[in-house]
């Protein structure tokens, strides 16, 4: 175990022994970061004395013991709720690996099945079994509720989809099935699922079969749609909070405050930012899904009205008329049902940083939040006062100049970084009226005009200055989204964002490793069925009733293959029967009239 492990365990189980549990993962992240204040490095080079050591172990559990810290408070939020949605995002990326490959080998069982021809009536029997279990499994995949689909809904559902795979493909109508290429088999194969999906929907709307499907009420209708507006309103008196502390911070001088005060409320500041980004973007994942639901369900009502028409007053109707409808039909029912599944999902994420949020108790008084709502946080934008020299290396883009100007990305999340270097983490937003300023492929916008010349004398300072700022307040990693930055931080996990994750993810896995490997070479070109080699031995003999040439040739019936070639036991390396020393006793029969060469039997 190296020493930052033993800080590690050391923060443990003081935490633990003072009745104040915490995380592994917190304790490793304030434990590095204590270590790269000190060194600018998260891994130990050289070993530490042991009164570093001890110092360190000290200086981390003091932060840790510091529970209501506004500043650890957001790396807890951080760290919690990235992990769990990872997590969640690698159970869904799991489930879906695992219906894939599922869905594959039944697939691979229908498509690598031979069948001799079209008329071999125990293959086409095998084929239509397989078949049917491949769309019993992709039935099976549309149960919410696994868990009390008891063994008489099973039976029903067979019945079912039994008999829309009859309504679709007969037994006898699978010869042209088998003639299909792989890839066209495929194909078939999943248009087909589709289909039995569409009929046994349809026969659940109108009151004979559907059984363990979903109706579009309970895929449309449930508490995870109400959630979108409790996220606007909470998104709304978060922004309120976060504009209370900056009109705060805009008016500092009018207030007589102390400077331990200042920097608890630049930290509470951090902490409803960042608890703003999650809300915002939460929000953001719940309104594409709330779309692609209404989506899906418009087009699924249309779907099987248009279906109603086709079939209310017929027994029948052309294939070419409702088979599509099937199929798109069925496609709308699995967009609702994998929607609901994802909304579930942001439910829990949103109860998450509720319960967070509560843990975190702002101290601004009231008098003085009252006060900034009275105030102006904003002053006017004055583009006369801005010094832009094109020279410098910065770029400065502006709307009449820049076509894309609403759609460009800023770096550290809009927030001045003029304001976080000089003020010590402040986190004032930037305002891109003024222009975005794009030094080093970093696009920066700043909150006045001070801070923009300020910035263009000295670009790299100011980027730089960040980095020591996240340095110090190792919480802004995550909110300006500078990992890159920290790269040897051991926290590796990583999604598609890019953001930072917090811990591995533990979970129980047993495997099973034999104690001894058997190697098995096995030819696939050996004939095992012995009623097949004698069928070829027969063949072989009747060669000399042949009509045969002299020549070796590639249409010459006696073509052998050497490695299957099996001659018959010589006592001497010529089988003439003219060489001396062979067995008199011994009876030899040969074969003659081959290659037009004569032999006399002996």
């Amino acid at each position: 175990m190296n020493q930052l492990d033993e800080v590690v365990k050391f923060a443990l189980y003081q935490c633990r022994a003072r009745n104040n549990p915490i995380t592994e993962t917190l304790a490793s992240y304030v434990a590095q970061t204590i270590l790269n204040k000190r060194t600018n490095k998260f891994y130990l080079e050289e070993k530490l004395n042991e009164s570093e050591l001890n110092e360190l172990k000290n200086e981390t559990l003091n932060k840790l013991s510091n529970q209501n810290a506004p500043d650890l408070k957001t790396i807890q939020l951080q760290i919690q709720y990235d992990s769990a949605y990872v997590e969640m995002e690698l159970q869904r990326q799991e489930k879906i690996k695992k219906q894939s490959n599922e869905t594959g080998k039944y697939i691979d069982d229908v498509v690598t099945l031979e069948i001799k021809n079209a008329k071999d009536f125990e293959g086409l029997t095998t084929l239509y079994t397989k078949m049917f279990h491949y769309l019993i499994y992709k039935n099976k995949e549309l149960i919410e509720d696994p868990i009390n689909f008891d063994a008489q809904a099973q039976f029903n559902m067979d019945k079912e989809v039994g008999a829309a795979l009859e309504s679709v493909i007969p037994r006898a109508a699978l010869g042209p099935f088998v003639s299909l290429n792989p890839s066209e088999k495929v194909t078939q194969l999943v248009e087909l699922a589709n289909l039995v999906i569409g009929i046994r929907l349809f026969n659940k709307k109108i009151g004979k079969g559907g059984v363990s499907l979903s109706s579009l009420e309970d895929l449309t209708k449930y508490n995870a749609r109400e959630l979108s507006e409790q996220i606007k309103q909470i998104a709304l008196e978060t922004i309120e909070q976060c504009e209370i502390y900056t009109t705060f911070f805009i008016n500092q001088d009018k207030f007589q405050m102390n400077a331990e005060d200042i920097d608890k409320y630049k930290d509470e500041l951090a902490f409803l930012r960042q608890y703003l980004s999650y809300i915002l973007s939460l929000q953001e994942d719940i309104e594409q899904s709330e779309a692609m639901i209404e989506q899906n369900r418009i087009r699924f009502i249309k779907e099987m009205e248009d279906l109603k028409k086709l079939l209310e007053h017929k027994s029948s109707a052309p294939k070419e008329q409702v088979y599509p409808k099937f199929a798109l039909l069925a496609q709308s029912h699995i967009g609702l049902f994998e929607d609901k599944q994802i909304s579930i999902e942001r439910v829990e994420l949103f109860r998450l940083l509720i319960d967070l949020r509560k843990m975190m108790k702002l101290s601004m008084p009231l008098a003085i939040q009252k006060q900034c709502k009275q105030m102006e946080s904003t002053q006017p934008d004055n583009l006369s006062l801005i010094n832009y020299q094109p020279e410098s290396g910065v770029q400065r883009l502006l709307p009449q100049n820049t076509p894309d100007f609403m759609q460009t990305q800023l770096d550290y999340f809009g927030f001045c970084i003029w304001s976080v270097v000089k003020k010590n983490g402040l986190l004032i937003p930037g305002k891109p009226s003024l222009g975005v300023f794009r030094y080093r492929d970093k696009n920066c916008v700043f909150s006045n005009e001070i801070a923009i010349n300020e910035f263009l004398s000295e670009p790299q300072k100011y980027l730089a200055g960040v980095i020591d700022i996240c340095r110090q307040k190792p919480h802004l990693i995550r909110l300006f989204r500078v990992e890159e930055n920290f790269k040897n931080l051991n926290l590796k996990l990583t999604f598609e964002s890019g953001s930072l994750l917090s811990n591995k993810l533990m979970v129980d896995k047993d495997v099973q490793t034999p104690v001894h490997f058997i190697e098995k070479n096995l030819d696939p070109n050996y004939c095992w069925n012995e009623w097949e080699l004698r069928r070829k031995a027969i063949q072989m003999a009747n060669i000399r009733k042949r009509q045969t040439k002299a020549s070796q040739t590639i249409l010459s019936n006696f073509k052998v293959d050497s490695e299957a070639q099996v001659y018959e036991m010589k006592d001497q390396s010529t089988s003439t029967g003219q060489n001396k020393g062979l067995n008199p006793l011994r009876p030899r029969n040969y074969i003659v009239g081959l290659r037009d060469k004569t032999y006399n039997q002996q």
